[in-house]
């Protein structure tokens, strides 16, 4: 035993997937219950995402980078977003890149640790919350 008690082993991928497919089940059995699906399918849809700010730093030649864990919904690359900071409204951009643990993703779920490369310079501080901008 070390300092933090035993080393847990990563979790199997089968494992992880067979998880994920009884979730997805889950939802798609409470979306076909319910006596008016479509109106649930619509706001779920148009409801906006956060990403919870845990560090930003610059890489040379790609941008400003942000780290933290998505809090709801689903972030893809090419979402407009504002940034938050007590409620109040910061800056705008685009995410151009999304990279978990050295590999890149297109989009990333709730729950997931995971780095936002934004297009430009924002004013971005550990504690700032992403959220994902209505787009038309």
């Amino acid at each position: 035993m070390g300092w933090f008690g035993r080393k847990r082993d990563p979790q199997d991928a089968n494992e992880m997937l067979r998880q994920y497919n009884e979730a997805e089940a889950a939802r798609l059995a409470g979306l076909s219950s319910g006596s008016d699906p479509a109106p649930t399918t619509v706001s779920a849809s148009f409801s906006s995402a956060e990403f919870a700010v845990e560090d930003v730093f610059t890489i040379t030649g790609r941008g400003q980078v942000v780290t933290g864990t998505v809090a709801s919904g689903v972030i893809r690359v090419g979402d407009r977003i504002v940034v938050l900071r007590d409620g109040a409204d910061v800056g705008s951009s685009e995410i151009t890149g999304i990279e978990m643990f050295r590999k890149k993703a297109t989009e990333v779920t709730a729950g997931t640790l995971a780095g936002l490369l934004l297009r430009g310079r924002l004013d971005v501080a550990r504690g700032d919350v992403i959220r994902t901008s209505a787009s038309a």
